[in-house]
């Protein structure tokens, strides 16, 4: 494989290509049993190596490997061609993806620089827009250059609102380069030193500040844009006996995921809870997620206990392994029942089993709580059932809330008990209180903590975070602005730092009045300004 004088070597022995490139992901699937061994196609510089993704910098070009699982090299290692960067994650296939350095300025419209800044230098020779040569020359000196970038000393520094107690809105590490949009002499002086603040952009588009003491020169190829498909990740719980809970896909425009409970339990045309009629709750749900399906919108399908279970004569705080033992047949034949339904219609994708399963009883009041070995079993066979029926559509595990090290343990302890040869497609957790560390919605700690430690449970599966947000403020306008800031700061780390590790990041919920989350609109279903527009470009 080749272009513009650019060799790029197959990473698999004798193997082929089983998914053409796409143009919507720019992601090429090559033959790739699990535990294959995969190499470095070109020689370069390994800019990234996290959860089951390689990125090596080669000169112009940055190739992306993903799908990959026991990764042998680390950030900052030089590869040649050939070199062993990891084993196939399996089952049949890696990703590679290759992205091209393009100076974006002789693409921009003429325009006349602010007179405190001095207009960017064009490099010599650019005539057109799309050819390697007209990446900056490398060798730039920051004292003539007439455009300034730089990058952290650190990982996890900060970008805030303003400077010194600005709310954290993104976070960067050394691999990211930043562009300063301040004047460019001004910023040098400021460069490594002390109580100085720097105004920069992110390669996302996020504009904050700094801090210049942890800030050196860049003098490489202009920035190399965020390294995988960063669109669809958000989505969105929503609630379709809820008359709040119900917006038209029209309005959830740019996000990628919606979420609903397959709810067997209720009848809403009798306000009943204990009904079992499966056939009756699908002609419900089916013509609800329709719409958004066609929107292009991914459906995750929830089985929690209003699947089976809730008023079928069972008492959640006194169940116990043989209680459980009598239900968990009844639920998977219900899962694979429902499965069946939606097998042939698209409609879904993923099927998640439970909700928050690791809940402490103390504190249980909408989740079901259940022991590791009990959901290990529940686990086991709800999945075997689904499978019977459907052999593709991934299913991934219940929402943990114990935290990454409780939940984490629980997660372990779940997948210890099943037997070898029946495992998740994933791990779900909801990670609130979590995000850009030191922000006020933050308060349990880092968002790349939880992601590190849940990817390290099940190494080459994506984590999935299906329920995330602020809780219990409803109706509390006056804290928009800084939810918007947190969603932001949360998903720039997943984009930034944690490209390829997560699946999706479901917001709870769209109104005001689901239940306890902060909603994107208010009890009277209008946007909040800020955090509504901010939320669906993300």
């Amino acid at each position: 494989m080749g272009g513009s004088g650019f060799i790029l070597q197959w990473p698999v022995d004798n193997s082929r290509i089983t998914a053409p490139f796409s143009t919507t992901t720019g992601v090429l699937s090559i033959a790739a049993a699990a535990g294959i061994q995969v190499k470095s196609g070109a020689a370069g510089q390994v800019v990234a190596a996290t959860g089951d993704t390689v990125q090596v910098s080669s000169g112009l070009y940055t190739v992306i490997y993903s799908n990959l699982r026991n990764l042998k090299v680390q950030a900052g290692q030089e590869v040649a061609v050939g070199a062993a960067i990891g084993e196939s994650a399996g089952p049949d296939s890696i990703r590679l993806m290759v992205l091209q350095v393009i100076d974006p300025t002789p693409m921009l419209p003429a325009a006349s620089p602010p007179a405190s800044q001095p207009q960017p230098t064009q490099p010599a020779g650019s005539t057109t827009p799309n050819t390697a040569t007209e990446s900056p020359t490398t060798t730039t000196s920051p004292s003539t250059s007439t455009k300034l970038y730089v990058s952290p000393t650190q990982n996890g520094l900060r970008v805030r609102e303003r400077p010194v107690d600005g709310n954290p809105i993104a976070q960067v590490g050394t691999t990211d380069v930043l562009e300063v949009i301040e004047a460019a002499e001004g910023a040098r002086a400021k460069i490594g030193v002390k109580d100085q603040w720097i105004n920069v952009r992110t390669q996302l588009g996020v504009s904050g500040y700094s801090a210049g003491q942890f800030l050196k020169t860049y003098t490489g190829p202009f920035p190399i844009p965020a390294p995988a498909p960063t669109t669809g990740l958000t989505g969105m719980n929503l609630d379709m006996y809820n008359p709040l809970g119900r917006p038209s896909p029209e309005r959830l425009k740019g996000i990628g995921w919606i979420r609903v409970k397959f709810n067997v339990s209720y009848n809403p045309d009798n306000n009943t809870y204990g009904n079992t009629d499966i056939n009756a709750a699908f002609n419900r749900v089916k013509p609800f997620i329709e719409p958004f399906a066609k929107a292009g919108m991914k459906v995750l399908m929830v089985f929690t206990h209003q699947l089976y279970g809730e008023g079928a004569g069972y008492h959640w705080p006194s169940m116990d392994s043989g209680r459980w033992n009598d239900l968990i047949p009844k639920y998977a034949d219900y899962a694979k029942r429902v499965a069946a339904l939606f097998a042939n219609t698209g409609l879904i994708s993923a099927y998640q089993i439970w909700n928050e399963q690791d809940t402490r009883p103390e504190n249980a009041r909408a989740a079901v709580p259940i022991s590791a070995k009990d959901y290990a079993n529940m686990l086991t066979q709800t999945i075997r059932a689904i499978r019977s029926v459907d052999g593709k559509t991934p299913i991934i595990t219940g929402g943990h809330v114990g935290g990454p090290d409780a939940g984490g343990a629980y997660a372990r302890a779940t997948l210890a008990a099943m037997p070898g040869d029946v495992r998740p497609d994933g791990i779900a957790s909801h990670p609130y209180g979590r995000g850009v560390s030191g922000h006020k919605f933050s308060n349990w700690g880092p968002l790349d903590e939880e992601i590190r430690k849940y990817a390290a449970v099940m190494p080459g599966k994506p984590i999935w975070f299906t329920e995330w947000g602020v809780l219990d403020r409803q109706g509390d306008l006056g804290i928009a602005n800084e939810v918007a800031g947190y969603a932001s700061g949360f998903m720039n780390i997943i984009k930034a730092q944690s490209s390829g590790q997560v699946a999706c990041a479901i917001w709870y919920a769209w109104a005001d009045g689901m239940d306890n989350g902060y909603g994107l609109v208010d009890k009277n279903d209008k946007p909040k300004p800020v955090l509504y527009d901010t939320f669906l470009k993300l």
